[in-house]
């Protein structure tokens, strides 16, 4: 189970952060994930010498990874309004770079496979545009 949560961070990270802050975002998630990998073992080592034991330390890791599954469950009453937030942000951002798209912003279902050669990037739910590769034109 504890394999899985750094696709899902990665992926909630992305989703709800603005794309020209991306960049910054996931910098600050790789550093303290690698800080985490280097630092980890040598800290548990630690725990086990000054600690009395294995059983100990890796119940303090255990408990760890629970207060961290804890915050990682709390997202689900945060994250689809800060992806909502996200989605309006990229969507006031498409249409003040209305000039870049030929329908004002929006891509209609229909007209989709007749401009995919110039939108390759976009694909259509509900009738609006999806976030995949709106930091191109910020």
């Amino acid at each position: 189970l504890s394999g899985i949560t750094g696709p899902i961070v990665k992926s909630t990270l992305q989703n709800v952060t603005l794309p020209q802050m991306r960049g910054q975002a996931f910098a600050l998630l790789n550093t303290f994930d690698d800080f985490g990998r280097g630092l980890g073992p040598a800290f548990v080592a630690w725990m086990i010498e000054n600690m009395g034991g294995r059983q100990k330390a890796f119940n303090i890791g255990v408990d760890g990874w629970i207060f961290c599954g804890i915050l990682n469950g709390m997202l689900f009453w945060t994250v689809e309004k800060d992806e909502e937030n996200v989605r309006s942000a990229v969507e006031s951002m498409l249409i003040q770079h209305k000039d870049c798209i030929s329908t004002g912003g929006f891509v209609e279902e229909e007209s989709l496979e007749e401009k995919s050669s110039l939108h390759q990037d976009w694909s259509v739910k509900d009738n609006s545009v999806s976030i995949l590769e709106v930091s191109r034109f910020t």
